[in-house]
């Protein structure tokens, strides 16, 4: 899938309008502000999401992954370090709970956390560019990296092997936490194909 400077942009805005309902509900969930950068919106094949994954994040790595079907189809996996995870889960459930709970809290809390923020992208996503979606439960994973595009990817129900991967980079910035997130959407050529198509008509009528 390629995609102009233009093209590229008009998903950031479209990703970043989701990302912006996210902060506002995780915002209520854990009583104090969070705010979440613009996201930087990278197009890589699968053949290089491994690398680019590997590259930025060298810690284990908590995985929740959603699969979205429709006349674009994706499976979106939003990724965090482990330890920032548990920051996330202590966030939420407040800092008077043991940390020995917090692991056994942890992919339930998780699970809550991805499905608000991939709901939320997908949602703007489909009310942007007039696309419905179907949308699994939440998959929870502890992976490496280097996992995800094996492990994760040999899994995947995106109807056929993905050819491209939309990567994003987020910052999760609450009042006394500095959280990375990273988000993948796993598209196959048809999906791309149709992707490209739906933007394109955006952009025409804007």
């Amino acid at each position: 899938m390629r995609l102009s400077e233009l093209e590229i942009d008009a998903l950031g805005e479209i990703f970043n309008v989701g990302v912006g309902l996210a902060a506002d509900v995780m915002s209520q969930m854990v009583n104090e502000t969070v705010r979440l950068s613009v996201p930087i919106v990278e197009v890589v094949s699968h053949d290089q999401a491994g690398l680019y994954f590997v590259e930025r994040i060298k810690r284990p790595l908590c995985a929740i992954r959603q699969t979205y079907v429709g006349e674009v189809t994706t499976d979106a996996i939003l990724m965090f370090p482990e330890d920032n995870s548990l920051e996330l889960v202590r966030a939420m459930v407040g800092s008077d709970v043991p940390v020995e709970q917090l692991a056994d809290m942890e992919r339930d809390a998780m699970a809550e956390i991805g499905n608000i923020i991939l709901n939320a992208v997908i949602s703007s996503i489909s009310n942007t560019l007039n696309l419905s979606f179907d949308g699994s439960l939440p998959d929870v994973s502890i992976i490496d990296a280097q996992g995800i595009f094996t492990d994760l990817v040999g899994r995947s129900k995106a109807g056929g092997a993905p050819s491209s991967v939309l990567a994003l980079t987020i910052d999760f910035a609450l009042e006394t936490r500095q959280v990375n997130g990273y988000l993948a959407f796993l598209l196959d050529i048809p999906s791309s194909e149709r992707l490209v198509v739906q933007l394109a008509r955006y952009i025409e009528s804007i």
